[in-house]
């Protein structure tokens, strides 16, 4: 297994992950479509919120910080997303639906999001139906 860090000055702890502010679901809040945060030294205001968008996402999985048995933030990096090649549970799923996809780990300040999904973007501001 390989855990390659991404985003480290856009999404990154400072021994805890990002504030999760806001999670966005499409379609009737079934498919779970991305989030919107503020970074660890973020002044909590409407002109800081950042967010992430999940491209392609096929699975998802969300644990508190402390139940979590495997959450990958290190000293080596302040990144708070991981992308985990060769991970043993995305080898759990039917490869055919799962083609250009990846498992990622998000780290937000309490909770743990592990996904399966093509990309991940980054961006500023609230997520907007354009950016979705």
């Amino acid at each position: 297994m390989r855990i390659i860090p991404l985003f480290e000055n856009e999404f990154y702890h400072d021994g805890r992950g990002p504030s999760l502010i806001n999670v966005l679901w499409i379609q009737k809040g079934v498919i779970l479509k991305g989030f919107e945060f503020y970074n660890p030294d973020d002044e909590h205001s409407e002109e800081n919120i950042k967010h992430l968008i999940l491209e392609k996402i096929e699975v998802y999985s969300m644990a508190g910080e402390d139940v979590h048995s495997n959450i990958l933030t290190s000293g080596e990096s302040k990144a708070a997303i991981f992308k985990i090649e060769d991970s043993e549970w995305l080898k759990q799923f039917k490869h055919i639906h799962l083609i250009g996809c990846s498992h990622y780990q998000i780290i937000f300040y309490d909770e743990i999001y592990d996904v399966i999904c093509k990309d991940i973007k980054i961006g500023k501001g609230k997520i907007t139906i354009s950016k979705a």
